[in-house]
């Protein structure tokens, strides 16, 4: 994990996220490359990040750049959250710029990029899970379900899909269309899995104590 000394953020501003890439591009890369070098079949690199904001679209525009020069022939996916459609739900007023500067990296340096929709993302929490006001963690929650979910076949190998190029190869027709959108089912809160989890091992309890 790499922690900037600097701290703070890109302002919101692509060229400031791209500069800050520029500059820390050793640091970052020293991890990756060790990474990368202990590894004993690596098939390619996951990057999550947000295109609305500076850091997410300017050094993850680099960060894609750098990653497709130094290994040409590894995948690289990508989880993008997408902006708030809603202009005046966000605090970012240039975010349609960062948003347009990073599309073209995604589309040039990414082989599949999963789609996650910032306001789809919150209106499911709003209307599927009756949380009223989402926090980052609910957000996070969701995202981090999409995640596990579509990469379960790697973890978990079956008769297809083992290995990343395999689950790519399946999903994307031509190169240039690899923007994939997500869906997934059922849609619970955190409490409501809670209470699911108690009521499956009460139940459990329950059966184990009638056959004793």
């Amino acid at each position: 994990i790499y922690v900037s000394k600097d701290g703070g953020g890109a302002g919101n501003n692509w060229a400031r996220g791209f500069s800050c890439g520029e500059r820390l591009f050793e640091n970052v890369f020293d991890i990756i490359d060790r990474e990368a070098d202990g590894s004993d079949s690596l098939e390619g690199f996951l990057l999550c990040h947000s295109i609305a904001g500076g850091t997410g679209s300017g050094m993850g525009s680099y960060l894609l750049e750098r990653l497709n020069d130094r290994y040409p022939k590894k995948l690289v996916q990508t989880y993008s959250v997408f902006p708030n459609q809603d202009a005046n739900q966000s605090d970012v007023v240039v975010q349609p710029y960062n948003s347009l500067l990073t599309l073209k990296r995604l589309t040039q340096n990414a082989d599949s990029v999963v789609v996650l929709d910032n306001t789809a993302l919150n209106r499911i929490a709003v209307e599927r899970q009756g949380v009223t006001n989402p926090t980052l963690s609910d957000i996070n929650r969701l995202v981090s379900t999409i995640m596990s979910t579509s990469t379960a076949t790697l973890r978990y190998p079956g008769y297809m899909n083992n290995d990343l190029v395999g689950l790519i190869a399946s999903l994307i027709p031509t190169p240039r269309l690899h923007f994939l959108m997500s869906g997934y089912t059922p849609l619970t809160s955190s409490e409501q899995t809670v209470r699911d989890r108690q009521s499956h091992l009460g139940i459990y309890f329950w059966f184990s104590a009638s056959h004793c």
